[in-house]
């Protein structure tokens, strides 16, 4: 694809109804999403729930990992970051300095803390030595602003909900950071100082999302953090959300509880304990307040206090349609309350999915101006009698969907958090400039332009398909809208690229705009949230896709698609039973595979004609991916997903003999989800990478071994992973830092014996390098097979006479693979075309 790809006209629309939430807010150019609750299905099938202490202890096993300090070539390798650092990533929470406006921090719903100096021109990673990089909260102390308090967890809880392990403290402006423990809350979503002793901290948890359990609610220390005690609990299945503290009277506080669960099984959104709490006395006891507040079952609820008069709150409920029930003023510290004027922008404001936002924020200067955070912005001057839009529409990406904090410098200077960056506006809110260039973006899935040396595009969460490399760190171009997921690259064609949003629905372009070509897909087959979609090897117009059936598309972009399979899941009309990746050998059209969400494995050795079930000695687990040897015709690699306690899962598997029997090879690798594997083309199947929930891990020895790749990734997951041949690097989509490469070359050199097994016989190609042909010793009845760095076939011939010479002259300049077959034996050779 050309570098021209600005030319490219967004032209998605779509209309999300995913999970728990309702249709939401489309415009005439592009579609605005919400994560799919796949991630659960993925992480805990059979089971319901996640099993949390698995899932930390494999992250706590990668940390170490990651810590170890070995003389192994991938151990020593560093990882670049790709970008995007323009398109913006998903930020929580802002915190500037009191004092020093220029010093602002920012915390990532997966991507840790970011911090600035200079006001947002330049920002570094200052959290990154941690497991838990999901922030809900950030606040200093009040009697000093170099102390700076952290809640770890994603309060949104999203499709994708990260928890945390507690609450930190740094005495050095993030230097350095200190755990206080609350490692078992789940989600921190609110922490109050008390200003005049900095001991007294209450810190207010909305728990493990997965599950019900008994800690949620608001907690209490009296001594920095040593001890903490919980002086409010509502229910096991109700958090508290939001809290306030008054300044003046710091044994005064608000709290706001909600009814939040969501795992595959369940979510509960609303529900009956949606109240507002008050205690005078730090908590002893506690008051749920009435006086004209909505009575019933309510969803997410947002607090916010007059800085002129503290006396004076605002509450904006959301209701069970995920809309502005109302908004509410007390004016004698929440003894009772009145309505606002109900205006029309409450009936969209939240896009049908208010407990994504739901928050609302008072000006210190001017208790009369108040915003109003959900899909777009709205403002208040008057106290609440009219209500205006506050900047540009969503859908123009001139100021991003999703607000999620907003914080005053000045009367004027406001600052605005959202799932696309950091805003901010000089002129109380009419405009607003993207401020930060932090590498934060949440990849699903990646591809390695191969036309273009060093460019890569990726699908993104809540931010379509997007495209560039590190020297455009921040000047990626946005090629799609909706959640993006995968990009593919006609190798053939650099003109025609093709690209998928959320729940499979495909488009192409072929320079000027994105047509849809799913035609043929029956609209009602039940599908994921993120669904396979592969290219040949062999040709670049046959594409493959999974539903609950496997499609094929012959003469892509411009044909019709048809089904080569039955259901291959169990057959359980659950939207969760699914197709989840599709594979083709690139040595041979006629061999396919697909796997399942139910912990299927299927095989077709006739292109699709019929397929066999080869999953009785696998995991019965959510298969991630399938990738079929670039090496050996009969090889085949599966991997899966799933966490359970004091159980060894095996995540990845290896099969010799087309899948009818398995190897575990997941070696010494941490028990982490593997959710996507690429094996190097011309080591015997040795060398393998795998994308894990704690990062990127290698073995260059068939999976006795494995190794965390490269020292200075955080620990953040990576979903999709691709190689690019001509710079020789693996670039990783991670979930949470944007795209990263890591240069593999060394690898090479100390593997490069390790190509031939002891039935094969290496070959001498020459000359080589090579120019247009290269010669080599074959047999009459010989086949000779070249193959890419990627793994692809891209020439092959019959012998028939000894010492044969070919022909190289189509191929492009690079290094590539040559394997000669015969009855008796597998020869290899790899030449340098020039």
């Amino acid at each position: 694809m050309k570098k021209d790809l600005s030319i490219i006209i967004i032209s998605v629309l779509m209309l999300v109804i995913a999970g728990d939430v309702g249709p939401e807010h489309v415009s005439k150019l592009m579609s605005k999403s919400v994560p799919s609750d796949h991630f659960f299905f993925q992480r805990n099938y059979p089971d319901n729930h996640l099993d949390l202490k698995a899932f930390r202890s494999a992250l706590i096993e990668a940390k170490e990992d990651a810590k170890q300090k070995n003389s192994t070539v991938p151990s020593l390798l560093s990882w670049f970051g790709e970008g995007p650092g323009n398109i913006g990533g998903r930020i929580n929470e802002v915190l500037v300095h009191p004092l020093h406006h220029d010093t602002i921090y920012v915390g990532n719903a997966s991507g840790g803390i970011f911090k600035t100096v200079d006001g947002g021109a330049s920002w570094t990673a200052i959290f990154d030595d941690h497991p838990y990089l999901a922030i809900g909260e950030l606040v200093f102390d009040p009697q000093d602003a170099n102390i700076v308090f952290a809640g770890t967890g994603d309060p949104n809880i999203s499709g994708y909900p990260f928890y945390g392990n507690g609450i930190y403290k740094s005495p050095d402006g993030g230097d350095s950071w200190i755990h206080l423990g609350l490692s078992e809350v789940g989600i921190i979503s609110r922490i109050a100082v008390h200003p005049g002793n900095s001991n007294i901290i209450y810190v207010a948890a909305m728990g493990i999302p997965y599950e019900r359990d008994q800690n949620r609610g608001l907690y209490k220390t009296i001594n920095g953090g040593s001890t903490w005690e919980k002086v409010l609990y509502v229910d096991d299945d109700a958090g508290i959300i939001d809290l306030l503290m008054n300044p003046l009277n710091p044994d005064t506080l608000f709290a706001a509880s909600w009814n939040r669960i969501r795992n595959n099984s369940e979510s509960l959104v609303y529900g009956p304990d949606a109240k507002i709490h008050k205690t005078v006395n730090g908590g002893i006891s506690w008051t749920t307040l009435g006086g004209g507040l909505p009575v019933g079952s309510y969803s997410r609820i947002g607090l916010s206090m007059s800085a002129q008069n503290n006396n004076k709150i605002f509450a904006v409920y959301t209701n069970s349609s995920y809309q502005v029930e109302g908004i509410y003023k007390s004016s004698n510290n929440g003894s009772t309350w009145v309505t606002l004027p109900y205006n029309s922008i409450f009936s969209y404001a939240f896009g049908g999915f208010g407990w994504y936002f739901g928050q609302i924020r008072v000006s210190p200067y001017n208790e009369n101006e108040l915003f109003l955070l959900g899909v777009d912005l709205y403002k208040t001057s008057n106290g609440g009698n009219a209500w205006a839009p506050a900047g540009p529409n969503w859908a123009t990406y001139q100021f991003h969907a999703d607000k999620h904090d907003l914080v005053y410098i000045d009367s004027l200077t406001i600052l605005c958090a959202t799932d696309g960056g950091l805003y901010k506006s000089i002129d109380g809110g009419n405009n607003w400039t993207d401020i930060e260039s932090i590498a934060n973006c949440q990849f699903y899935r990646i591809a390695a332009d191969p036309h273009e040396t060093g460019f890569y595009a990726g699908g993104l969460q809540d931010n379509g398909t997007v495209y560039g490399n590190e020297a455009n760190l921040n000047s990626w171009q946005r090629l799609n809208g909706g959640d993006g997921f995968q990009p593919i690259f006609d190798y053939n064609n650099s003109n025609i690229m093709y690209s998928e949003s959320q729940n499979g629905a495909l488009y192409y372009t072929t320079g000027s705009n994105w047509q849809y070509f799913g035609y043929g897909i029956n609209s009602v087959d039940r599908r994921s949230w993120d669904t396979p979609l592969i290219m040949s090897a062999h040709s670049s117009s046959t594409l493959y896709c999974g539903t609950y059936q496997v499609y094929k598309n012959a003469s892509a972009p411009y044909g019709l698609w048809s089904s080569i399979s039955s259901d291959l899941t169990d057959g359980i009309n659950n939207k969760f039973h699914v197709i989840t990746t599709v594979a083709e050998s690139p040595l041979d059209s006629t061999i396919l595979y697909a796997g399942t969400s139910d912990g299927n494995v299927w095989r077709s050795l006739n292109g699709g004609g019929n397929w066999t079930a080869i999953y009785s000695s696998l995991p019965d687990r959510y298969v991630t991916h399938i990738i079929a040897s670039p090496n050996f015709v009969n090889g085949v690699f599966v991997s899966h997903s799933g966490y359970r306690d004091g159980v060894f899962i095996p995540h990845i598997h290896y099969s010799s003999d087309y899948g009818s029997n398995w190897t575990d090879i997941s070696g010494d690798m941490p028990q982490l989800a593997v959710n996507n594997m690429y094996a190097m083309t011309g080591f015997a199947d040795l060398m393998v990478f795998v994308a894990t929930d704690g990062g990127v891990y290698s073995t260059d020895n068939g999976g006795l071994k494995w190794a965390r790749l490269g020292k200075n990734m955080p620990m953040v997951p990576v979903y999709d992973i691709d190689f690019d041949l001509t710079n020789q690097k693996l670039i990783a989509g991670t979930f949470g830092r944007s795209m990263m490469s890591i240069h593999i070359d060394s690898m090479f050199t100390v593997l490069a014996d390790r190509g031939i097994t002891a039935s094969e016989t290496q070959i001498d190609v020459y000359p080589n390098p090579a120019g247009a042909f290269i010669q080599m010793n074959t047999r009459r009845g010989d086949k000779v097979q070249i193959f890419d760095m990627l793994g692809r076939m891209v020439q092959q011939a019959d012998v028939f006479e000894d010492n044969v010479s070919l022909s190289v002259n189509e191929l492009k300049k690079g290094q590539y693979f040559i394997v000669i077959r015969a009855e008796d034996q597998v020869r290899k050779g790899k030449f340098l075309k020039l």
